[in-house]
């Protein structure tokens, strides 16, 4: 802390407004990828790779199982990383191009296989393509949101950074979101020359292209300035890591308890283009909510300046909740009428693309939390360990929310015919299902994720006793090393 001639107190800081943009210009080149496969690759491989659904959910538990030992696995190599480069960077300037690779040969097996009829093989191409994808993606991740815990001792600039990285990939990150509706529909109009193959060719390009060419931004212009721990933690540790950390394991069976939020984008798709009719339309709903997202960044620290990341939690998890609740009980009659539906749709976009964007900052920052309350209770820090288990929760809810929703599709009468998803005839009312699964049902059940919290109990005095014994702690641990250096030299 540093005192100005009025007596205040003001924390140091350390990282400048150019590496702040820059970390969070990387995380939008990551997402455009991300998002791809999060919100699209059920529709792309069931739809026009003609892979069947039962083979897509299989794949995602099976590779959702793999995520949940590679992911912590990977967060202890991180750890026993040493390189002058830091133990984070190394990860950050090696992966872009191979996962760039690995995004383009997903996506564009529709087109490279074209001329192959059998399922077997396509099967297979899924499987290994997306094997490759999720291992280099894990490889990526780990480092990247480690760097948030590690790239300044100021809470102010780790805060910052998040909220940066958050920000700006709602901004690149969304070019995914809409610019496939809009291909759908002129593809099948027959407006343009491509097909769905090669709308998701061209996208997997330029998510592996452009998209890791933002990312590679992390490992060239950041920096790693927290003093790390001189032990390397064993493969194992990553685990116990995890039941020593209580605070970090509640936020871990949190995530777990809110998989289901997810499905509502997956079935999003389908809804406009099955229910409404025009899949482009989610473009015009969307459009209050984006704007809203972007302006919800700057309300953060207002949030944190009158309840705790806790408080905050809990309390846009319930408002979520109702708001969805009132949207499907107003359009339960009108779920096929696109002139009331967009609207309403736009108007619950505004709250939950706000909670979206509060949700996305503070759980990272509360992470961040449990490595420094690890580092005052053992004098250890993890960022590779603790970062692993939450992009393992967000590739694991994700997984598991594309199995859940492939699952759901026969139950709601969505089937697969001639490599294209459509209404069957049955006992259910498929239209009002997916009303209710792009609105109430997704959020409702989200509300399990709060359980957790009533053990929850790092924060107020707690935790900023912890922050400052720790700063304390950094600040012993980095005079040693530097009289050591001092010594030696």
């Amino acid at each position: 802390m540093t005192v100005d001639a009025g007596g205040k107190s003001h924390e140091k800081r350390y990282v400048g407004v150019k590496e702040t943009v820059l970390y969070g210009v990387a995380n939008g080149g990551q997402v455009i990828g991300y998002n791809l496969v999060r919100m699209h690759l059920t529709f792309y491989l069931m739809t026009v790779f003609g892979v069947p659904s039962e083979a897509v959910t299989i794949m995602i538990f099976v590779l959702g199982i793999w995520d949940a030992l590679n992911d912590p696995l990977m967060g202890t190599i991180v750890d026993r990383t040493r390189t002058r480069f830091g133990k984070l960077r190394p990860y950050l300037l090696f992966v872009p191009i191979p996962l760039g690779v690995a995004t383009v040969l997903l996506f564009g097996g529709a087109e490279f296989l074209s001329g192959v009829e059998s399922t077997t093989v396509k099967i297979v191409y899924t499987w290994i393509v997306y094997f490759i994808w999720e291992f280099f993606y894990t490889i990526g991740d780990i480092p990247f949101w480690g760097m948030s815990a590690a790239i300044s001792p100021s809470l102010r600039d780790r805060s910052d950074a998040i909220t940066s990285a958050r920000f700006i990939s709602s901004i690149i990150g969304g070019i995914t979101g809409m610019l496939i509706p809009v291909f759908i529909d002129l593809s099948t109009e027959k407006l343009i020359s491509w097909n769905l193959s090669q709308v998701f060719l061209f996208m997997g390009v330029l998510a592996g292209t452009v998209g890791m060419l933002l990312f590679s931004f992390a490992g060239i212009f950041t920096r790693e300035r927290v003093v790390q721990s001189s032990n390397e933690p064993k493969m194992l540790d990553c685990f116990k890591y995890m039941f020593k950390n209580k605070p970090l394991l509640l936020l871990v069976l949190s995530s777990v308890l809110g998989t289901v939020e997810g499905i509502g984008d997956l079935f999003a798709q389908y809804y406009y283009k099955l229910s409404l009719g025009i899949a482009s339309l989610s473009i015009l709903a969307a459009i209050p909510g984006t704007i809203m997202g972007f302006f919800s960044y700057l309300l953060i620290p207002w949030f944190e300046k009158r309840w705790s990341s806790k408080q905050i939690i809990i309390k846009v998890t319930i408002l979520k909740a109702v708001v969805t609740s009132v949207v499907f009980l107003i359009g339960f009659n009108y779920y096929d009428n696109p002139h009331v539906i967009v609207p309403l749709l736009a108007i619950q976009g505004i709250f939950t693309s706000a909670i979206c964007s509060i949700k996305a900052v503070i759980p990272t920052k509360m992470i961040g939390d449990t490595i420094d309350y690890m580092e005052w209770k053992t004098g250890e820090r993890g960022e590779g360990m603790a970062f692993s288990l939450l992009t393992f929760i967000s590739k694991l809810t994700g997984s598991f929310s594309t199995g859940i929703a492939a699952a759901i599709f026969p139950l709601i009468g969505l089937k697969e015919v001639n490599s294209e998803m459509q209404l069957v005839e049955t006992a259910v009312n498929t239209r009002l299902w997916l009303w209710a699964l792009v609105t109430m049902i997704p959020a409702v059940l989200n509300l399990l994720s709060l359980i957790p919290f009533i053990f929850y109990d790092l924060e107020g005095k707690k935790l900023q006793d912890i922050h400052d014994s720790v700063k304390e702690h950094r600040e012993e641990l980095s005079k040693e090393i530097t009289e050591k250096h001092t010594k030696e030299g």
